[in-house]
């Protein structure tokens, strides 16, 4: 009677776990900047807060994207999460082609593919699936985004926040005080008119809150000397990533969902122009929520207890 009472209050206990996790999608462009694979930790490491429902690629060669995630997911023991292919843009420009250095890191892996259903289809099934409760994280140019539109209007409404790395407000690269057309707008210019305009409850990192997020050496040292699975893989693609201290842009998407208290927001109407700059309409009705400061001392401190105090391992 007792081990069956156990067993009972075991299964419950797991059940109500799993009920109080934040249902998230991940859709990135991991490779390119350092900062996506850095997003990517985060999440794997605050899995008691976030049910990660699965990782989707986009921008240029989508399929070497998403090796890296799939090999990242391999050696931290996190294969149940499923990686879906955005459609492959490589062809539209050099740019987008580009063989980056840390695909290096999982060239010919091959213990973990992707599943055959679309970057798209894997999006709209898992909203329709949950409708209100999944929070999709965009930290990549929002190609994928524009593809849901374009198949199902309505698809994204359904999603209970989009957390968007997007967009230049009030500051620009660098923590200037002038606006620029931020990468992942400019690279996707009809994609992101496509996203600001699609009505979804839409939150955006942009430039103001993401450009003074600095990895600074002494904080990679220790990252580098941990020496865990997850922390030699983010040391192993910052090497081949090549440059000296990191912006950590994509994980402030992430950190404006689980850390509310350390931002201010406002709630704007922006418009996408034809140069990629995100414009500000002070006089029309809001539809949109940017964020406009961040505690970034105390949100680097967080991340960097979350990857020291973790164990993740095959």
């Amino acid at each position: 009677m007792k081990l069956k009472l156990t067993i009972v209050l075991t299964l419950m206990t797991l059940m109500l776990f799993g009920q109080n996790r934040q249902k998230v999608i991940f859709d990135c462009d991991l490779g390119d900047d350092i900062d996506d694979a850095f997003a990517l930790a985060m999440l794997l490491t605050n899995q008691d807060k976030l049910d990660i429902l699965g990782i989707t690629t986009c921008y240029g060669r989508t399929d070497d994207r998403a090796k890296v995630a799939l090999k990242l997911l391999y050696e931290t023991g996190q294969d149940k999460i499923p990686v879906a292919l955005g459609r492959n843009t490589s062809k539209i420009d050099d740019r987008a082609n580009w063989y980056a250095e840390q695909f290096y890191w999982a060239k010919d892996f091959n213990k973990l593919k992707p599943i055959q259903q679309s970057a798209t289809d894997f999006i709209i099934e898992n909203l329709k699936k949950y409708p209100n409760e999944v929070i999709i994280i965009s930290v990549g140019p929002v190609t994928n985004m524009a593809a849901v539109i374009d198949k199902d209007p309505k698809a994204l409404k359904l999603a209970k926040k989009i957390y968007a790395m997007f967009g230049s407000f009030y500051i620009g690269y660098n923590t200037y005080p002038s606006i620029d057309a931020e990468w992942n707008v400019k690279v996707d210019i009809p994609a992101a008119k496509k996203f600001v305009n699609s009505g979804a409850n839409i939150v955006y990192a942009g430039l103001d809150v993401t450009a003074m997020v600095k990895l600074d050496k002494a904080k990679r040292d220790l990252l580098s000397m941990r020496q865990s699975v997850l922390t030699n893989a983010l040391s192993g693609l910052y090497v081949l990533w090549g440059n000296e201290t990191p912006t950590l842009f994509d994980p402030v998407a992430i950190g404006m969902l689980l850390y509310p208290e350390l931002f201010k927001t406002k709630k704007v109407n922006i418009a996408v122009d034809n140069e990629g700059f995100t414009r500000i309409n002070e006089n029309q009705v809001p539809n949109a929520e940017v964020g406009v400061s961040i505690d970034s001392n105390e949100f680097i401190n967080r991340i960097m207890k979350s990857f020291l105090y973790q164990n993740l391992e095959r």
